[in-house]
């Protein structure tokens, strides 16, 4: 909004030292490296959820102190209510990385199953990987999973105090560091293939916010070893990871995990392969999930294996719709459908900028060290500004672009009203659409990446006071857990930004 700071290719090397340091670790051919670990954290107290809400009350639901310590030691779960506390484990929450070297330029990505992690956090891991890697710029990306911890501090005990536990978080960025560190090990000459696949129309997605644009095909990029086998594979798709829904007390890595699993393992049921998988090790970068892109708790879908349409949620809704992305893909490869990009080379900016938080409960969040975030005082309005990120990294015919938070899909792919009630009376401002940019080229674009600000409205959409849009009774979620009205439109002209420059390149 007020400051840009242009970061070109190296966060690291600003030294000649450090550059020369950087060019010598990298390799002389295209190459990637992809690890996983997992970053689940451990249950330690037990509770019963006496009343059945789904939240952890002291003075209703009964629990064991298993380490004697006199308090109720608790993960909170993030995502919907307060105070839903972990009763189990499903399935493993994961961190997977890549590491992607073309001979002049490395980059790491980093995927992992939580809500959302701040750019002091992202910022702090950068901060900490060695410069000897010769990492030039490193992506940190949150799935968006509602059924992992709080790692953000907006869904703990209560409104007023954090959800978020500093020992898991440092964990957390040793783990994603060591995750980083196995890619690199991992690093092995690749050939790199994309797909754009459309989704199977038994599995939709549904947008629960007027206009109704969903940007649903799912963008695919095979690595592969010269003998044909798969060395990993990047998966890009905008779908809330929370089809276990609200009353879930099991941590898991719902839609995302099963997708992962399904693509590297093959699909499974009761243990029994349906499908065999590509092989390899999937990472999954949510697309563009404002609106909100979702399966809701009355949405149907149908499981072709258990023949079944399924419509409450539950860990089999997510298990039928991961499977069903997976099943995509795997039908995509075997039809021959990904093309290679030869010789594909690495460029990659980013953008620093400045966002006027408005929101006021956000404020007093940040102003309470609930969110943990750095802020900066303004005499004029916004008062309190916040520093942001977005990013744009050319691979080959392949783009990446870095989005801080939940992006409407009309900002990416068209779309954008000024209907009535809207709070402002404007014509469109983020245009032009940002996948009319990619015309030839397959353009993933990663929410959640570096940083959870929310979700990321038109202006023209925006709809803070009565009368509401499109008719509706109430006020839309999406404001609530925004920044501001402005803030669409500063990340928007800091894209296409980056876009121009990569052009000129």
């Amino acid at each position: 909004m007020i400051y840009c700071r242009y970061i070109k290719n190296s966060l690291y090397a600003l030294m000649i030292f450090g550059i020369v340091l950087t060019a010598q670790v990298h390799a002389s051919e295209f190459k990637v490296g992809f690890a996983k670990l997992p970053i689940t954290p451990n249950l330690i107290d037990e509770w019963e959820d006496i009343n059945k809400d789904a939240q952890f009350d002291q003075d209703i639901d009964k629990w064991t102190d298993i380490n004697g310590n006199g308090r109720f030691d608790a993960v909170w779960m993030a995502g919907f209510q307060n105070k839903r506390a972990a009763q189990g484990i499903k399935d493993d929450l994961m961190s997977v990385a890549v590491v992607i070297d073309d001979g002049q330029t490395r980059i790491g990505i980093i995927s992992a199953d939580t809500i959302g992690l701040m750019r002091k956090f992202v910022l702090s891991v950068r901060e900490d990987v060695p410069a000897e890697w010769g990492l030039d710029y490193i992506m940190v990306h949150a799935t968006h999973n509602h059924e992992g911890p709080d790692t953000q501090g907006l869904w703990g005990p209560s409104f007023l105090k954090t959800g978020v536990n500093d020992a898991y978080m440092k964990r957390l960025k040793k783990d994603f560091i060591s995750t980083l560190k196995l890619a690199i090990d991992n690093l092995e000459t690749a050939e790199m293939s994309l797909a754009l696949i459309p989704t199977n129309p038994l599995t939709p997605i549904k947008d629960k916010r007027k206009p109704i644009v969903i940007d649903d095909d799912i963008r695919a990029i095979l690595f592969n070893r010269p003998d044909g086998s798969i060395i990993g594979s990047l998966i890009n798709f905008g779908i809330h990871v929370e089809l276990a829904w609200d009353k879930n007390l099991d941590i898991t890595s719902d839609v995302a995990g099963y997708l992962r699993r399904g693509i590297s393992n093959g699909i499974y049921y009761d243990d029994k392969l349906i499908r065999s998988g590509l092989g390899g090790t999937t990472l999954w970068l949510t697309g563009n999930i404002g609106g909100l892109m979702t399966s809701g708790p009355n949405d149907p879908i149908y499981d072709p294996v258990i023949k079944k349409m399924i419509t409450k949620p539950s860990h089999s809704k997510a298990r039928a719709y991961g499977y069903s992305l997976a099943n995509s893909v795997i039908d995509a490869f075997q039809a021959g459908e990904f093309k290679t990009s030869p010789k594909p080379s690495l460029s990659v900016q980013s953008l620093e900028l400045e966002l006027g938080i408005e929101n006021l409960m956000i404020s007093f969040g940040t102003l309470l060290g609930i969110i943990d975030a750095d802020t900066k005082f303004s005499l004029r309005p916004p008062f309190i500004r916040y520093l942001s990120e977005v990013s744009f990294i050319q691979m080959g015919d392949a783009s990446i672009i870095g989005i801080p938070g939940e992006l409407y899909p009309e900002i990416a792919i068209g779309g954008i009203e000024n209907p009535k009630g809207a709070d402002y009376v404007i014509a469109p401002q983020e245009v032009p659409n940002l996948r009319s940019q990619f015309p030839d080229k397959l353009n993933l674009m990663v929410n959640l990446a570096n940083d959870s600000i929310g979700y990321i409205i038109p202006k023209s959409e925006w709809d803070e006071d009565a009368p509401w849009i499109y008719g509706e009774n109430e006020e839309s979620y999406g404001e609530i857990v925004s920044l501001g009205p402005d803030t669409a439109k500063v990340i928007h002209k800091n894209v296409m930004k980056l876009i121009e420059e990569s052009k000129n390149q």
